[in-house]
């Protein structure tokens, strides 16, 4: 029992960090996607640790933390002066597309690996 809370604690400390901002600020400032590549492999990583450890909860809850700490940085950041460049969407209504996305792509791979699975047997 004290594993898994270890996990999930850890789970949420590496969420902190804003890695939808810090693609957003790549792309905007350095016009380069490799800013996302944290985003990418932060998910992959969550996705592969609650998979292994049948931490379901660790997805959503870090998804949050992560989508919070990046919104808090980017309405003090006034990224809102960045609208130009996602266009069609404003740089706010961005990170909460690129969050939801994220989401939505670790739920489908969930169902794919875990649900799935159960049902095939």
């Amino acid at each position: 029992m004290r594993k898994k809370w270890a996990v999930r604690l850890g789970v949420l400390l590496a969420s902190g960090c804003p890695y939808v901002f810090w693609g957003m600020y790549a792309d905007a400032a350095y016009r380069s996607m490799k800013g996302y590549l944290p985003l990418l492999i932060w998910a992959v990583l969550l996705f592969w640790l609650a998979v292994r450890t049948r931490d379901i909860p660790a997805l959503p809850t870090g998804n949050l933390v992560s989508f919070l700490s990046s919104y808090w940085f980017a309405a003090h950041c006034r990224l809102e002066k960045w609208s130009w460049y996602f266009k069609p969407f404003t740089a706010l209504g961005f990170l909460k597309a690129v969050s939801a996305l994220v989401l939505l792509a670790q739920g489908i791979l969930l169902w794919r690996f875990i649900v799935r699975k159960k049902h095939s047997k």
